[in-house]
């Protein structure tokens, strides 16, 4: 498969408020499509040091908005309706794709629906007369993670993304260091509890690969951690986290509600549910899938 001067945009953001998640799943679709002979253009702000290094390795180019209708193949990762709704109606180029996880509405003007999550996700759009990319199958991994080796040591990783953290789960964290009995901590969080480890969000991996297990935050690093094998308990930090968390909880992995609760009693759940830290069903890149598919389909 051949994509000589076919042009991927890419429309998101990687901020505090909207975390690293959305560019970090569309970064390893860039890395197939330029292996593929493409080029991909990037449509949005990154404010956050380790997201731009890893798309600047992969060769994305800073594309400007009012040029997205150049693109052959238009791809917008964002929750924000009104710019889905936007970017539907008037940009111009040969394929647009909307990434949705959480079925909300799809406005006009899209050709495919791309669910990067493993859990089902085609009844989500039962209006949509378009291609619907969906299933373990179609999950954007980085070619670069690891697989899990635990070095014999008990510490236990914990990530909540790369936006800003949910105050609550912050005080939760807070509250599980001071809890008997939890064990030893380390994390990319700058408010770190006192007594943690502190490693830099470049190196989230390459540490984390020899932890006991990993508390993570029901995002992109889930699925990333599907992918490296490690037991995982997950929170759901956020509203559209909800079917990742019910998924997860019905494979009978630890995961909790961290939107219920005080901060105490969260801590108390995360501590009794470590030692039943479970790894996700293994994931493979599913990136080169989706370019063949969009591929096809052009």
């Amino acid at each position: 498969m051949s994509l000589t001067d076919r042009v991927l945009v890419l429309r998101a953001d990687s901020t505090a408020a909207v975390g690293a998640g959305h560019v970090m799943r569309l970064a390893a679709l860039a890395e197939s499509w330029r292996a593929a002979g493409g080029r991909v253009g990037l449509a949005g702000e990154i404010t956050q040091r380790f997201v731009q290094d890893r798309i600047d390795g992969i060769g994305v180019e800073p594309w400007p908005l009012d040029g997205v209708g150049k693109a052959d193949v238009l791809v917008v990762d964002t929750y924000h309706e009104p710019t889905r709704a936007q970017l539907g109606a008037e940009a111009a180029p040969r394929l647009r794709v909307l990434v949705d996880d959480v079925g909300l509405p799809v406005p006009a003007g899209y050709d495919v629906v791309w669910n990067p999550n493993p859990y089902p996700g085609k009844h989500l759009y039962p209006h949509f007369s378009g291609a619907v990319l969906e299933g373990p199958q179609h999950v954007p991994l980085r070619s670069t993670l690891p697989q899990w080796r635990r070095n014999g040591h008990d510490e236990t990783m914990v990530s909540l993304g790369g936006g800003t953290p949910n105050p609550d789960v912050v005080d939760a964290l807070q509250a599980l260091s001071r809890l008997d009995h939890a064990g030893s901590f380390a994390t990319t969080l700058a408010r770190a509890p006192e007594g943690w480890r502190r490693i830099a969000p470049d190196a989230f991996w390459s540490e984390a690969a020899t932890a006991a297990r990993l508390v993570t935050a029901a995002g992109t690093t889930a699925w990333e951690a599907a992918a490296v094998g490690i037991p995982v308990v997950l929170l759901q930090t956020a509203p559209n986290q909800s079917l990742v968390y019910t998924w997860t909880r019905d494979l009978g992995v630890p995961a909790v509600n961290a939107a219920l609760g005080d901060s105490e009693y969260l801590a108390q759940q995360i501590r009794v549910l470590l030692p039943a830290a479970n790894p996700l069903p293994r994931l493979t890149d599913g990136s080169g899938r989706v370019v063949e598919r969009l591929a096809a389909l052009l």
